[in-house]
């Protein structure tokens, strides 16, 4: 067996205790330090990283629970479904109807512009979004905007719904970038999704 020398300092009188214990034996003074060293480890306490890891997750929550601190809940964010998705591209559709013909626009490209400028004033939006956003409305078999699209907007500085907001300020002829998130008398987003067109008539009643 291949060794490596080991140096240890300790008390003179614990040296002659162990080769006097290695003469009993009958042992060498290598041979019984060895022999010490082995049944020590041996005996030590087995315990897997993960068994300790537990532990010590047990005795956080403890811990945590103790001295009441709050738990922190997981932003998630919504998935839609193909029906909720198609809802809200038909309920955009139709209210851009009603306001090119409401207003008077002289072509539907004038009528995309303005209300288009009220929803890019926000800090998220971007031209990728409003090509998507044209695609949806105008283009024939055009793919709603996606779950992921729509969450994504949720990032924004300022209002987390930059349609819903934009149609309620192109509607109101209200200055553009204020945040609608709290008006009660607007269909919410999740309305929207959940009955699309059919609201549309309710609004301009």
């Amino acid at each position: 067996m291949k060794r490596t020398q080991l140096n240890v300092s300790i008390d003179p009188k614990l040296l002659e205790k162990i080769k006097e214990n290695a003469r009993i034996s009958g042992k060498s003074l290598v041979g019984f330090v060895s022999d010490c060293f082995i049944n020590q480890i041996e005996n030590l306490p087995v315990e897997s990283i993960e068994s300790r890891f537990q532990s010590i997750e047990q005795r956080l929550q403890s811990i945590e629970k103790k001295i009441e601190l709050p738990v922190l809940q997981s932003n998630k964010t919504s998935t839609f479904t193909s029906q909720e998705l198609n809802n809200f591209n038909e309920f955009i559709k139709a209210v851009f109807k009603k306001e090119l013909k409401r207003k008077g626009y002289k072509s539907i490209k004038e009528a995309w512009n303005d209300f288009i400028n009220h929803i890019n004033c926000f800090d998220q939006w971007d031209e990728t979004c409003s090509f998507r956003l044209k695609e949806s409305l105008f283009f024939e078999h055009g793919d709603p905007l996606t779950s992921d699209e729509i969450n994504h907007l949720k990032d924004g500085d300022i209002c987390p719904q930059p349609i819903r907001t934009g149609i309620i300020n192109w509607i109101n002829n209200s200055d553009r970038g204020q945040c609608c998130c709290s008006v009660k008398n607007f269909p919410s987003q999740q309305q929207i999704c959940e009955k699309g067109p059919m609201l549309v008539e309710d609004i301009y009643s």
